[in-house]
């Protein structure tokens, strides 16, 4: 389990149609698991923690609720790192805030603590929400084995995207894995193309708040 406060390496590549995604799980099937996620982003009217280089999240899953916030990424080659502060909190809970039937900032994990600390009396709203299925598998890159997630958002205006994930712990790894999906994906007949927009990003703007 990562520390509650780390920094997330990942490479975010888009799959641009249904057929990529068909083409790239029939290759990985059977999968190791799946996963649904439905997630709330959380932010003031002003925007005030996007301005200050973060964004709030509440995620649901099948058996667990996450509380996460996550500095804006920086950028090397197909790569994103971020710092993220994550807490892990009970399903019934993580639906609850995202129902609006509880105040977000009086969950006293920390995540939570350091935005109190950091934005004085901030109370978020919630400004989107999105569902999410995310299917796994571990997959050989040179000599150790990375976990692939697949992921299918669908967005509040109808739409559904489609990319392939890979999160890795440092990163003198990048090149090997960046290599090793370019193959796979080329191998498929599938752009090898970075993701360049954030899940959160695109809800925003499909739903016409950017």
């Amino acid at each position: 389990m990562k520390p509650a406060d780390s920094v997330e390496i990942e490479i975010k590549l888009r799959l641009d149609s249904f057929m990529d995604y068909l083409k790239l799980v029939g290759l990985l099937c059977p999968l190791d698991d799946e996963i649904h996620h439905t997630n709330g982003f959380f932010d003031t009217e002003d925007r005030r923690l996007a301005k200050g280089g973060w964004a709030l999240r509440a995620r649901a899953e099948s058996h667990r609720g996450l509380l996460t916030i996550k500095s804006i990424p920086t950028e090397e080659g197909m790569a994103v790192v971020r710092r993220e502060i994550e807490s892990e909190i009970p399903r019934s809970l993580a639906l609850d805030i995202l129902s609006l039937r509880h105040e977000i900032m009086a969950v006293d994990v920390p995540p939570i603590q350091f935005l109190r600390k950091e934005f004085p009396k901030v109370s978020p709203a919630k400004l989107i929400q999105f569902d999410n299925v995310r299917q796994f598998k571990k997959y050989p890159i040179g000599d150790r084995e990375y976990l692939l997630e697949i992921d299918k958002t669908s967005f509040s205006d109808g739409s559904v995207d489609y990319e392939l994930e890979v999160e890795f712990e440092d990163m003198e790894q990048r090149e090997k894995i960046e290599t090793g999906l370019q193959r796979l994906l080329v191998s498929l007949g599938i752009p090898f193309e970075r993701q360049p927009e954030s899940k959160f990003h695109r809800a925003l703007k499909k739903a016409r708040l950017l």
